[in-house]
């Protein structure tokens, strides 16, 4: 197959996150198969505007500010100067409307749509304007099959009127070796994740500041984003001393996963739950406001706990019992990692390969 994807950025990027880690890890094993791959993004600094890295050609125009205004043009002469079968158009936050620049096949794949979520992030204009965008999906897309990372996110693809089929190709976990119960610290509850205002961190300090009242605890908020500051300074409001690392490498953040007791998630809405997921799989439950995405990777009652969103309360209890409860704590963390078994790469790409195949078939005939 030659496949030619759109996104955002390539993983090599500053801005990278999830989508890339995505892209990377599902794409590099269909290069693997012996497939051919091109990948047109946004140019970060100091990058080439065109080379092949681990098997990819990849072609960068634009920056991240104005790609998806030069990504329609760039697709334009890439079709006209190389065999394409399918054009996967990775759609985040704004899409790039590829389907009105070619008759090709169009995969579309999508990570999560914001929705109303995006104003909680962003200035009211450009807020509009993502949410507009999002919403034109349902007409300029309304002809294709799409990949949706979870049922969530192929739900809110049918609410905004896509009707043809939705694939559901869950992300996988990189497989690491290390003890889930070496080192573990039984006070310590952990957020890892980006800290952003749609994340909700903030309901975490304030669950800390309940807990406190009843028993010890250390808390730590591993990650960086531009709710930092407002976090920091709501720790000192609250009275509450809590760890932020900032930005870590992705091996400390497993020695974060393996030395937690808990870890929680309260975000208003993902995508699919990457750190709740990644948590389980070293055999820590996970406490997680019951929001899209994040209720399809925590079992409730069994690898985890889930609470109705934004109640602070509840998070509370529940940290609370996972972390006196060592009986409880023993027997939903052995069932967090026989659960987490379950989501691989290698499991995902088969099944977006096999996805591919399917639309040139059905295009060719």
């Amino acid at each position: 197959m030659n496949i030619l994807v759109v996104n955002w950025q390539d993983w090599a990027n500053p801005f990278a996150g999830g989508a890339e880690v995505y892209l990377y890890e599902i794409f590099s094993r269909i290069v693997k198969s012996g497939n051919r791959i091109i990948l047109l993004c946004s140019r970060g600094r100091g990058q080439s505007r065109h080379e092949f890295i681990d098997g990819f050609e990849i072609f960068r125009v634009g920056g991240r500010a104005n790609f998806n205004f030069v990504a329609p043009f760039a697709l334009r002469s890439i079709l006209r100067h190389r065999p394409i079968d399918v054009v996967v158009d990775d759609l985040n936050k704004i899409p790039f409307f590829s389907t009105l620049v070619t008759r090709k096949r169009v995969l579309p794949t999508l990570m999560h749509l914001f929705r109303s979520t995006i104003f909680r992030e962003t200035n009211p204009i450009f807020a509009s304007y993502v949410y507009v965008a999002e919403r034109l999906i349902g007409i300029f897309y309304r002809r294709v099959n799409f990949v949706a990372i979870s049922k969530s996110t192929a739900r809110d693809l049918r609410d905004i009127g896509i009707r043809r089929c939705i694939h559901v190709v869950y992300s996988g976990i990189p497989q690491r070796r290390g003890s889930g119960f070496r080192n573990r610290e039984n006070d310590l509850v952990a957020y890892v994740g980006r800290v952003k205002a749609y994340k909700s961190i903030d309901h975490f300090i304030r669950a800390v500041a309940i807990v406190k009242k009843r028993r010890n605890i250390r808390a730590k908020i591993v990650g960086d984003g531009d709710a930092l500051d407002d976090l920091k300074s709501l720790a000192r409001e609250h009275g509450v001393d809590i760890e932020f690392t900032g930005f870590v490498s992705e091996d400390e953040k497993y020695r974060v996963y393996r030395s937690a007791r808990i870890v929680v998630q309260p975000s208003i809405k993902e995508g699919w739950g990457l750190t709740a997921i990644e948590a389980q799989s070293c055999s820590t439950p996970v406490v997680s406001a019951n929001s899209p995405g994040l209720r399809e990777v925590v079992v409730h009652g069994q690898t985890g706990f889930l609470y109705e969103y934004g109640d602070i309360a509840e998070m509370a209890e529940r940290i609370i019992e996972l972390l006196d409860d060592k009986k409880k704590w023993t027997r939903y963390s052995s069932a967090a990692k026989h659960w987490a078994r379950q989501f691989s790469w290698e499991k995902s790409a088969r099944m977006f390969e096999e996805v591919l195949r399917k639309e040139i078939d059905f295009n060719e005939g």
